[in-house]
């Protein structure tokens, strides 16, 4: 039977820069039994880290209507299921974080219905966690970077706060695919893609495989840019929403693409970034969230996070991340 890994992030998590290395690799990696599907993939995406990535087979449960037949509700899924099938390969790889971004992935019965679709297969779930202090901060410099967010970082965590909680998102799905078929690594910051590429290789069981694969001319993708930037960007978020957004839709057709363009350009520009970091501190300063709110934050999950380490990973001392700020 195949088996599928399915990799469901989390975001953050070097996942973009991965995505492109197994989408580079596709010929290489089907020489060594494993199949990363070209069905689910967005390839015109105007966002490069939404190119090489499974995303589309995500979105399908946004607009999700109950109904007996699945694949006839998800024709993205019905093209994988035949690409799968008429290569037949040992194994499948789907990579793709949207199935923790959006709070539809956080009710077991959408789980189910994940199940439902691949019930043909043998499923792995491969999932990367990254300290809860780190990831709040990455994720909300994202958001703000792209025109998604307008709020504080304390206020977007409340409002995304269900993906913090590591455990409870194990459990829901360690409760449809079972406790044995998770796959549970720590993803390391400072890690180079190398590392982390053959970390996720280690995952899939091919670390062992004398395939070489393409890795080094593989640049960066989704840097963030300065936190100093991030906060000149969140004003300009919200002097758009407030006025801008709301006289120029008026008149424009697709204005937020346009803005996203233009937020684009600003966070890409050299030398306007650089402008920004000269700036003093007592005009606007490098941080975003103190030690002492880190160290707040990671107290709300320590229970949460042994409780995982023990369970999942077999780490009798209950660490999962290191205490490090």
């Amino acid at each position: 039977m195949t088996t599928i890994y399915l990799h469901i992030g989390m975001p953050k998590t070097g996942t973009s820069s991965l995505q492109k290395i197994l989408f580079n690799n596709r010929d290489k990696l089907l020489e060594a039994g494993y199949l990363y599907p070209m069905s689910g993939i967005r390839h015109n995406a105007k966002e490069v880290e939404d190119r090489y990535c499974h995303n589309l087979l995500a979105l399908c449960f946004l607009d999700f209507k109950e109904k007996n037949d699945l694949l006839s509700q998800f024709p993205t899924w019905e093209s994988l299921k035949t690409e799968i099938d008429s290569i037949n390969p040992n194994n499948v790889i789907i990579s793709a974080e949207a199935f923790n971004f959006y709070d539809v992935f956080y009710k077991p019965e959408t789980i189910a219905k994940i199940k439902d679709l691949l019930n043909d297969y043998e499923i792995k779930i491969v999932i990367y966690l990254r300290k809860q202090d780190d990831f709040l901060e990455s994720c909300y410099r994202y958001m703000v970077n792209i025109g998604a967010c307008r709020v504080g970082i304390q206020e977007f965590f409340n409002e995304f706060k269900h993906m913090f909680n590591y455990y409870q998102i194990l459990e829901n799905w360690a409760g449809i695919f079972g406790y044995e078929n998770i796959i549970v690594r720590r993803f390391v910051k400072n890690k180079s893609k190398n590392n982390n590429f053959d970390d996720f290789l280690k995952a899939i069981n091919l670390l062992e495989s004398k395939i070489i694969f393409e890795v080094n001319n593989i640049e960066n993708i989704n840097v963030s840019p300065s936190v100093k930037m991030t906060k000149i960007l969140l004003h300009i978020n919200n002097f758009n929403e407030i006025f801008i957004e709301k006289i120029v839709n008026i008149f424009y057709d697709n204005y937020w693409r346009k803005y996203q363009d233009f937020l684009r350009y600003l966070r890409n520009n050299k030398m306007i970034c650089e402008l920004f970091s000269t700036l003093p501190s007592f005009l606007i300063d490098g941080i975003l969230i103190s030690p002492k709110e880190k160290q707040k934050l990671m107290e709300q999950f320590e229970q949460s996070n042994s409780q995982l380490a023990i369970k999942y990973l077999g780490q009798k001392d209950g660490k999962l991340f290191e205490n490090t700020l």
